[in-house]
């Protein structure tokens, strides 16, 4: 690949924008300060993981790039919904019942059951897990998320949901193919365990993205809820660009009959670039 036409693979760090990893890497020297660059496919400020930017005469092959297949590995926290599908979202809904209904035996903690805690979630749940996930793969036509930068009369939606504007809105659908979405594990978390992770984590973010509107949100759930218990699955997700981890956890939630939101999202693959 000549110079002038460079593609630079970033790993972009959770609480960044696409735009504060660029300027990261011209600070650590990465990329030349006066070099121009653009990332392909966006990643949102609460991911992290592989960010294609491209430099020189290659910013001229962005869609190119921008089409290139993906692969993700996502923690879908099941039990709480908020407004943008991961943590960094107003909360909207929680049901912290459904998991005690779907264990069988004496109810324990956490704690009580340690690594052996998926031996006691009923095998009919376990299976429902599988068999959505199973589902999810394929190609479907839906609708962009309502907090994302796709721009409908020239105006991002998040800045219409932002002004409540969303509703009066014809949200735009989109096709999505997800190859494959595989359960790596499980595991039970307390509640307020939760709440301060993601508080903490939603703290590295800079900007106005309704930070304390939405960390308020999270030590409120803490102080009624601290004590419930919260399911969290682990999947890894092949699919070709344009899917949304957060869309896809809150249908995972939807077909489990509960709320859910993306806790972690971590891009590995971007064709064939991979961490």
């Amino acid at each position: 690949m000549e110079e002038r036409e460079k593609v630079i693979v970033l790993y972009k760090k959770e609480g960044e924008t696409p735009l504060e990893c660029i300027n990261r890497a011209k600070e650590e020297g990465v990329i030349p300060k006066e070099e121009k660059a653009t990332y392909a496919g966006r990643l949102d400020p609460m991911a992290e993981g592989l960010l294609i930017i491209l430099t020189g005469e290659s910013v001229h092959k962005k869609e190119e790039y921008l089409k290139l297949s993906k692969e993700y590995e996502v923690e879908v926290l099941l039990g709480v919904s908020s407004d943008t599908g991961d943590i960094l979202g107003v909360i909207q809904d929680s049901n912290l019942s459904f998991l005690s209904n779907n264990f069988s035996g004496p109810w324990v903690s956490p704690q009580e059951a340690g690594p052996d805690h998926e031996k006691l979630l009923d095998g009919s749940f376990l299976r429902k897990i599988q068999e959505t996930l199973k589902d999810c793969e394929g190609e479907f036509e839906e609708e962009y998320p309502k907090y994302s930068s796709k721009p409908v009369d020239g105006k991002p939606l998040f800045s219409l949901a932002r002004l409540g504007k969303i509703f009066n809105t014809n949200i735009p659908k989109h096709t999505v193919i997800i190859h494959s979405s595989i359960l790596q594990n499980t595991r039970m978390m307390k509640v307020m365990e939760v709440a301060d992770e993601s508080v903490e984590r939603i703290k590295k973010v800079k900007g106005d993205f309704r930070q304390e509107e939405i960390i308020s949100g999270w030590n409120n759930l803490k102080n009624i809820s601290g004590n419930e218990n919260v399911l969290v699955i682990s999947i890894k997700v092949s699919c070709e660009s344009g899917a949304y981890m957060r869309v896809l956890a809150e249908k995972i939630g939807k077909s489990l009959g509960c709320p859910a939101l993306a806790l972690r999202i971590k891009r590995v693959r971007v064709g064939d670039f991979s961490s």
